[in-house]
């Protein structure tokens, strides 16, 4: 199983996506936004999707260094065709204007359209907080191969495991990141777990008729399972709500549609900026989250638990341990790299 610095990851991966025709810049983005996932233990969205787009690419479904367009904007909003691109180079172009127009009016709003995977949401609330806004951003996928999750009170996967993100600035300088998908795991998860040879944990998967599962390759077979929606089996018409309301919101709203177009694979996105100083003092805004904070981490911690965590602690503490010990690929997932490398005569 080997083992990565975060420099080494992101050089290898900019080597093989270059070795597929991507520019270096790009190339350079992508390699980074998915070596950060890895860093921070999200490896369901890091060195995990290259043969994924790599794939992509071979199809023609990714054009590597597509021309990023803005459809329509005015002062407060804008529109992004992506053409196809990297996901992550699009969501970058998306978050870089979406925080310049904050800045300028308080408030933005930036739909993508015609995108491929834009990775981890968490990424670009993180970045957005740093920069002292507030961000929510939603993400509907349009196109993909095999349905995730039945809608409540159905029997076959008919949505995608939509997800949602939200950043908010902290006074420790490390920001408070949600990112979560509408289902109880995200699909990537299942796929670390199969390249792992692992089983999943209950309450994850149903299989092709119905029925509880740990086996992951379930998910994957023909007719293909499902995974359970955010509040499983006592609660998963909450998921299945937010579900509903992410796919008109990123896939309607920014003119990609909703799943079950036949269309290639891509993200709807919705992204919302605050900055936080056109409302209040950034210091007022620290001081009274840190009440909030405190007050909220004074429960004592239950059976199990050592300490009450922020959502975003749990990845800034395995990011620190990474850092220092190393970051590990699963041999299957290492395995398909080299198969393509191979392919694509790069030299790892």
């Amino acid at each position: 199983m080997p083992s990565f610095t975060l420099d080494e990851l992101i050089d290898t991966i900019s080597r093989i996506l270059a070795g597929a025709g991507t520019s270096p810049d790009n190339a350079k983005l992508v390699a980074t936004l998915l070596a950060e996932a890895n860093s921070t233990g999200h490896d369901s969205h890091g060195l995990i999707r290259i043969p994924q787009y790599l794939d992509s690419v071979e199809k023609n479904d990714i054009v590597p260094n597509a021309e990023i367009e803005t459809v329509q904007e005015n002062p407060m909003t804008a529109t992004l065709d992506g053409h196809w691109g990297f996901g992550q180079v699009t969501m970058t172009r998306a978050v870089d204007i979406g925080l310049d127009k904050a800045k300028k009016h308080g408030l933005s709003a930036v739909t993508v359209r015609n995108s491929n995977h834009i990775g981890r949401l968490g990424s670009y609330v993180d970045h957005i907080a740093r920069q002292g806004m507030i961000s929510f951003l939603f993400v509907n996928a349009v196109g993909i191969p095999a349905f995730r999750m039945a809608p409540w009170g159905g029997t076959e996967p008919r949505l995608a495991t939509d997800p949602i993100a939200f950043g908010i600035p902290h006074s420790s300088g490390e920001p408070i990141v949600m990112d979560m998908t509408s289902t109880v795991v995200a699909e990537g998860k299942v796929r670390v777990k199969r390249n792992r040879n692992e089983p999943t944990p209950d309450g994850w998967l149903l299989d092709s008729d119905g029925k509880p599962t740990n086996d992951p390759h379930k998910l994957y077979g023909d007719p293909p399972g499902s995974i359970l929606p955010l509040g499983g089996t006592a609660a998963g018409h909450k998921g299945y709500g937010l579900n509903v309301a992410i796919e008109i919101l990123a896939g309607v709203l920014s003119g990609t549609g909703c799943i079950g177009k036949d269309q290639r694979n891509s993200n709807g996105v919705l992204l919302i900026i605050v900055d936080v100083a056109q409302f209040l003092p950034i210091e007022e805004f620290y001081k009274e989250s840190d009440i909030f904070i405190a007050h909220v981490k004074s429960s004592p911690p239950a059976e199990g638990f050592r300490e009450i965590l922020l959502p975003g602690e749990i990845e800034a503490r395995v990011k620190a341990q990474r850092d220092a010990e190393g970051i590990f690929i699963e041999d299957g997932t290492w395995d398909q790299i080299l198969e393509w490398a191979q392919k694509l005569n790069v030299e790892l």
